[in-house]
């Protein structure tokens, strides 16, 4: 066969080869494009669904940038979410992206508010009214009143969101609806007055804090609710007032005026951790994080101290900060600490390792992809010439 034959066949099976590829080609982005129309199409429904959907894309494919603009006030509170903040003052809710995008700006026209977020959730709530509003990242799904005034909210990664109030019979009821706003089941409870609520980040489950008194002691009660079986899993005691509590997959911790009470599900206490007489600041943790308690009075600063532990309250380190704490946050590998005009961060071990400058008018931290200054008017994520290296 002659060499121009060669030429001819190669040509023909590369020509076959590119057709086939071209088809293939063809055939994935027909199949992608057909998601997309679907995706779309559902999303021009009003339903929760769609409305996540939307949610998704908007805040994946948001463009911002930093500083970012908060002139309505100095935020109240703040929450972290899937890849987003929310920050709450008396009229807005704002959520901003890790890029600095605004994903979302609601008045809520809620009195005495208060936030709680997980995933890409947030419900924003009246203390001690009726009231509350269910946000997802870029728009709010759906509001309501409750029968009671609102003591404390809880959001489960999955979407459940759990209501606190005080009630007519019992003492505190606590009310549970799924991501779309359906109800699920309501608890009743006459241990103590209640004073909070706690969901779990591994699983549905949540805690609810009460405060008793026994022959004049103050005494927490600690109820362990199974959101998904809607049962109550038990309830027990512990000596001393309220302050919160973290819940770990399987076990929770409670944090009291002097102490702080690791325990099962079942109430068997499995560690503690003692103040020794001192005053707490703050105290700051994530899912399955170290744990740090701010200690001391920012009248006399001299005196400030944080102590990290491990989620099994074992003392990892104390930090003689001897410095103002206005703020702190806990990332994966810091400790950060908001004092005048700096922040101090901290590793786990409670080494200084960075120091970061900022305006004194700074009032609050956040670490979200970077460290984020909170200033009265304006949201700034620090970069590296803010930063002093210690070696």
């Amino acid at each position: 066969m002659s060499s121009s034959n060669n030429n001819e066949i190669a040509r023909a099976r590369r020509a076959k080869y590119r057709k086939a590829r071209w088809k293939r080609i063809m055939s994935v982005l027909a199949v992608i494009a057909i998601i997309f129309v679907c995706i779309v199409s559902v999303s021009f429904y009003s339903s929760v669904f769609s409305y996540d959907v939307r949610d998704f894309l908007k805040s994946t494919f948001a463009i911002g940038s930093f500083p970012v603009d908060i002139e309505d006030g100095a935020v109240q509170e703040k929450g972290v979410g899937a890849r987003t903040l929310y920050m709450l003052n008396g009229a807005v809710l704002k959520n901003i992206s890790g890029t600095g995008a605004e994903l979302l700006e609601y008045h809520h026209s809620i009195s005495n508010p208060g936030l709680a977020v997980s995933g890409n959730r947030a419900v924003v709530y009246s203390r001690g009214g009726k009231s509350y509003k269910v946000f997802n990242r870029t728009m709010m799904l759906f509001s309501g009143s409750t029968s009671n005034p609102i003591i404390s909210v809880a959001v489960t990664p999955s979407g459940k969101t759990a209501f606190l109030t005080s009630g007519e019979v019992y003492t505190g009821e606590l009310t549970v609806f799924d991501r779309k706003g359906d109800k699920i089941f309501t608890w009743y409870g006459s241990e103590g007055f209640p004073t909070g609520v706690y969901a779990s980040s591994y699983r549905n489950s949540a805690v609810i804090l009460g405060v008793k008194s026994i022959d004049g002691a103050l005494f927490t009660t600690v109820c362990c609710i199974d959101l998904d079986a809607k049962t109550e899993r038990a309830v027990f005691e512990l000596e001393g007032m309220p302050l919160k509590a973290l819940l770990d997959n399987d076990s929770v911790i409670v944090f009291l005026d002097s102490k702080c009470v690791r325990c099962d599900f079942k109430g068997q206490v499995l560690a503690e951790y003692s103040y020794n007489g001192r005053s707490i600041l703050d105290i700051r943790s994530d899912s399955g994080k170290n744990i740090a308690i701010a200690f001391g009075d920012n009248k006399r600063s001299e005196i400030n101290s944080i102590v990290i532990l491990t989620r099994k309250l074992s003392e990892v380190c104390n930090i003689d900060h001897r410095d103002f704490i206005e703020d702190m946050w806990v990332s994966n590998d810091r400790v950060f600490v908001l004092s005048r005009g700096k922040i101090d961060a901290y590793s786990h071990a409670g080494l200084l390792q960075e120091i970061y400058h900022c305006d004194i008018s700074t009032y609050s931290i956040v670490y979200f992809g970077g460290v984020i200054r909170l200033e009265p008017r304006c949201l700034i994520k620090s970069s590296r010439n803010d930063v002093e290296e210690i070696e």
